[in-house]
């Protein structure tokens, strides 16, 4: 599951990252941008920060994931 997480957490990433690009207005984008940045410190849209913030996606996601599997198996939900 934690490999899910980290799948879906960079599909998401890249979905803001293309959100971004399409974004025509200076405040929107200023606004984007800023809570791209909050949610992956280090983040910027240079390849640098590109590269900082899809390895924040996946290690993010990846703890979600095993998060929710914990939280399942503490809940008592079988498959």
């Amino acid at each position: 599951m934690g490999l899910v997480g980290a799948g879906l957490s960079i599909g998401i990433f890249a979905l803001c990252m293309v959100w971004g690009i399409f974004i025509t207005d200076a405040v929107l984008k200023t606004l984007h941008l800023n809570i791209l940045q909050i949610i992956y410190p280090g983040f910027a849209f240079t390849v640098v920060g590109i590269i900082i913030g899809v390895a924040e996606a996946i290690v993010y996601g990846f703890l979600f994931g095993i998060l929710f599997v914990w939280l399942g198996k503490v809940c008592g939900v079988n498959h």
